[in-house]
């Protein structure tokens, strides 16, 4: 007796080829690497690139020196990443939204800000936008806020009281 694992195979089944399923994999493998990249640290290269741009980069001390001064400390992170822990005091206004929201949220061109995401990168991007439109002092965390963990600095938790407060999740 015959066995049939799929029967709609008995009438003029093709072989199968394996040429979109490399594709496919390929293109998931890019996707994957890509996003890790996006992940890492700041980079010497890129710490310049900010630099020329005209803004500050600073590290834990420096950010501890400019808290002390009564800088702005601006969280552009994703609304889950700063509910899970950020730096004291901090506003969060998300980099999706800073190009749109810049005049609102930071109305005032002449305060301090300091910038800060996870690693550095999009808090770069976003502190070379504001030194654009005008914000004369701006700074960015170097190594972002996990040399800020790193360093054993403190960390609050919980939800947004200031900015993108109103914004949806």
């Amino acid at each position: 007796m015959r066995k049939y694992v799929n029967a709609s195979c008995d009438y003029g089944c093709k072989k199968r080829s394996f040429i979109p399923t490399f594709l496919i994999a390929g293109v998931l493998i890019l996707l994957l690497v890509n996003f890790t990249w996006a992940g890492t640290p700041l980079s010497d290269e890129r710490v310049k690139e900010a630099q020329q741009c005209g803004i500050n980069v600073v590290d834990v001390k420096g950010v501890k020196e400019l808290i002390k001064k009564g800088a702005v400390i601006v969280d552009v992170r994703e609304y889950t990443e700063y509910v899970a822990g950020h730096i004291p005091g901090a506003i969060w206004a998300p980099r999706g939204l800073m190009d749109f929201q810049a005049f609102t949220w930071l109305p005032d061109k002449d305060k301090t800000y300091l910038i800060y995401c996870k690693t550095g990168g999009r808090s770069s991007i976003v502190a070379c936008d504001l030194k654009k439109l005008g914000y004369k002092n701006v700074y960015n965390l170097k190594g972002g806020f996990e040399a800020w963990t790193k360093a054993g600095e403190p960390v609050e938790k919980g939800e947004p009281e200031g900015m993108g407060k109103g914004i949806k999740k």
